[in-house]
């Protein structure tokens, strides 16, 4: 500091003297004296009567301004019986009184807005929520027993454990950062910097906090305080073998462990690492400490050996560097910081590592949300550095293998596991299928919804995909009892896509403007703009955060307006299924297809009525899922003994369906009502429609459906092309309950 800083006047103690001396409402703070730098203060809490710390009405304070506020006021407390020992206070200011922590954030941050009022206004929360007891919340973090500064060491997550083995070091801008690791890399040579003992002292309760020690007697005095035996422990240590080998080319990094606890009797919930660095080098420690004797051999290197304990320096004469103590992250921690309310671990498999997969499987292991398995076939080729996680340097490597590799550097665990296979072609994942807690279908492919949905080992299933031209995120999820099959979610999700005018354009507006990376016929691709993909791949990840912590199925769709940035986001509703199944075939009818008749038949009574049967289905699995029934044409005959239905406008509306739905919704036959006390089975008329349905469509290759909805049940036939025809009945929601 120059002389000119030095002098320089506190612009913060004057607005406090001119608050305190000149205000025309009450400060509740009174101004005692003011000498220079230095304010004493007598400032008025509001206290409640039932405190749990003896704050008086009034409080003497000091505080301590820096020339020109380039640091933050000390506070102290000018009241010798000041209750001690309490967090967010600091030891050691001797005479000058007990230093009170009432700044937490950045002084050049906090400094702009602090004027005289607030500062007074801080210092009288402190002492009211002090007295009350509530300044340390009970979900804060344990405060540490000594503050640290300078270097930086990074040490293994969990409790902090020796031995200590330095696995790298780097000096940046005079200031060294060192890594920690319990077992020894084989990749570390030559001579390292530091050598590392590490000492762990017993349990302590957090509490205020202590003066830093900045000599090594002082760190000595300290640990023997709190219980432990620093001089023994080092002295042993000093003459290892270990130690002694190139002792005169390495410095000393002394760690002290911590176990901390929030009451005397509760349990250790942290522990706080200490590492200070003595001045000088190993061997110039072990002569300080008389434990060794370095030989100086002139040109030669200088040897040092061990030598019976004799005379011991000056040891407040040794000077201390404190470095503070930073550990890595593992998933626990990761979830922590990223603020992820589920505490569990989970077992993840992504189905596809591209644009969708490759984004989301990195947000989601940045947030400590699962160990991750990826499974894909497919290589890294140089346009998709674009939109996905890899850059050049993966260009011609397996995706798989990539992204596992990226995903094994975030945190300390790096137990990311990759198959390079076809999940619909290999069974050599199929272990990992049927452990994971949820497996991601990141693939945009139907028939990677179909077969997740038929393997009876996976526990639960997702997709996520967005729609041809990328501006919108569909993300289907089963839930955790697998009552919604992943395919019979999608066969709804189709549905809202044809009926919901909130997602006109979901699927019927894809671009045509390709770029032909490669020559192959397929080798295309569309362009799209990478901000627009992490977007998407943003709110895929915070939804899968949270489709992980919550048991229920889901279906949603976030559409990005690209003009605007703007998410809309389109919640589906979803209804539970009746399922039907024969050796080679299985029919799907949602509850509310179902429901839907149950209106119409309820609106037409008298008479009969009917209409056709809408849904998907799957040629290669035998899979077919009716979702909607529309009601009669206008054209059609209606009467209490018999139903004829008509034709008007109902192949523009069946074939708008299809449009909207990529082509994915599709006829799949008819129904109609019986009258009340008429059983819903097939008469001699409804045989001959059945017949009809089996001329036209069975030679075509569609399944062909025919229900009849009675009062009690609905009866279902259906037809298909080299299956056998299958027939189930369903008792309708009142009759179930009854």
């Amino acid at each position: 500091m120059t002389t000119s800083e030095a002098e320089a006047p506190s612009r913060l103690a004057q607005a406090v003297i001119e608050y305190l001396t000149r205000s025309v409402d009450h400060p509740f703070a009174t101004l005692v004296k003011a000498e220079g730098l230095v304010l004493d203060v007598e400032v008025e809490p509001e206290l409640a009567q039932d405190r749990v710390v003896p704050i008086l009405p009034v409080e003497p304070l000091r505080l301590i301004f820096s020339p020109g506020d380039t640091s933050s006021p000390i506070v102290l407390s000018r009241r010798a019986d000041f209750p001690f020992g309490l967090v967010h206070t600091l030891q050691g200011w001797g005479e000058s009184g007990l230093a009170l922590c009432v700044w937490e954030e950045a002084w050049q941050d906090i400094s702009r807005m602090l004027t005289g009022q607030v500062l007074v206004e801080r210092l009288r929360d402190w002492l009211s929520r002090t007295a009350a007891g509530s300044l340390h919340q009970e979900e804060q973090g344990l405060e540490p027993l000594i503050p640290t500064t300078a270097h930086t060491l990074i040490i293994p997550p969990g409790p902090p454990r020796g031995p200590w083995h330095i696995v790298g070091a780097s000096k940046h801008d005079g200031r060294w950062t060192v890594r920690l690791d319990p077992t020894p890399r084989t990749d570390v040579s030559g001579v390292l910097p530091f050598a590392v003992f590490g000492l762990e002292l017993p349990s302590q309760v957090h509490a205020a906090l202590r003066a830093r020690p900045y000599d090594l007697g002082s760190l000595i005095g300290l640990a023997r305080e709190l219980g432990g035996n620093l001089v023994a422990s080092l002295g042993e240590w000093l003459v290892e073998p270990a130690q002694l080998e190139h002792a005169v080319d390495r410095h000393v990094l002394l760690l002290v462990s911590v176990p901390k606890r929030r009451t005397l009797e509760g349990p250790d919930e942290t522990v706080e690492v200490w590492a200070y660095q003595p001045s000088g080098t190993l061997a110039d420690l072990g002569e300080q400490l008389g434990h060794t004797f370095t030989y100086r051999e002139g040109a030669a290197a200088d040897t040092v050996r061990a030598m019976p304990p004799g005379s011991v320096a000056d040891l407040g004469a040794i000077e201390l560097q404190g470095w503070r103590v930073v550990q890595r992250l593992d998933r626990t921690s990761a979830r922590d910081h990223a603020a992820v309310p589920n505490r569990s671990d989970a077992k993840l498999v992504a189905i596809g590592a591209g644009a969708i997969g490759s984004n989301v499987v990195l947000n989601t292991a940045k947030s400590g949300i699962g160990a991750w398995t990826i499974i894909d076939d497919d290589v890294v080729l140089p346009h998709n550095t674009v939109r996905q996680a890899y850059g050049d340097a993966l260009v011609g490597f397996s995706k798989a293998e990539a992204l596992a590799h990226e995903v094994n550097q975030l945190l300390a665990e790096a137990d990311a596991k990759s198959h390079c296979a076809d999940v619909l072609r290999s069974d050599a994942q199929a272990e990992d299928l049927a452990q994971a807690d949820l497996v991601l279908d990141f693939s945009a492919s139907p028939a990677v919804v179909g077969h997740l949905s038929d393997q009876r080992e996976v526990r639960r299933a997702a997709s996520f995909f967005f729609s041809p031209d990328g501006s919108d995120l569909v993300i289907l999820a089963e839930d955790a009892a697998r009552e919604l099959r992943l395919d019979e979610i999608e066969a709804q999700y189709f549905l809202a896509v044809a009926t919901e005018p909130s997602l006109a354009g979901h699927l019927d507006t894809a671009r045509v403007d390709r770029i032909r990376y490669a020559n192959a016929c397929q080798d295309l691709t569309r362009p799209l703009p990478p901000w627009q993909v992490q977007s998407l791949c943003g709110i895929a990840a915070g939804q899968l955060i949270a489709l992980v912590g919550s048991p229920k199925a889901a279906a949603s769709i976030w559409r990005l307006d690209p003009a605007n940035a703007a998410v809309a986001p389109v919640m589906l509703p979803l209804s539970q299924v009746h399922r039907h199944a024969s050796a080679d075939l299985r029919v799907v009818v949602t509850e509310a297809a179902m429901k839907m008749i149950q209106g119409l038949r309820a609106a037409a009574v008298p008479n009969e009525t009917g209409g056709v049967l809408v849904g998907t289905f799957d040629v290669v699995r035998g899979v077919a899922h009716i979702v909607a029934a529309l009601s009669a044409p206008p054209d059609s005959r209606q009467a209490p003994t018999h139903f004829v239905r008509g034709a008007r406008d109902l192949r523009p509306i069946v074939e708008g369906m299809a449009a909207r739905t990529a082509g994915r919704l599709h006829y799949l036959g008819e129904w109609h009502s019986h009258p009340d006390r008429v059983a819903a089975r097939p008469s001699g008329d409804d045989e001959k429609v059945f017949a009809y349905l089996a001329k036209h469509l069975h030679p075509g290759g569609a399944p062909y459906a025919m229900m009849i909805h009675g009062e009690r049940d609905t009866w279902l036939r259906v037809g298909w092309q080299g299956r056998a025809t299958l027939e189930g009945t369903m008792a309708h929601a009142t009759e179930r309950r009854s």
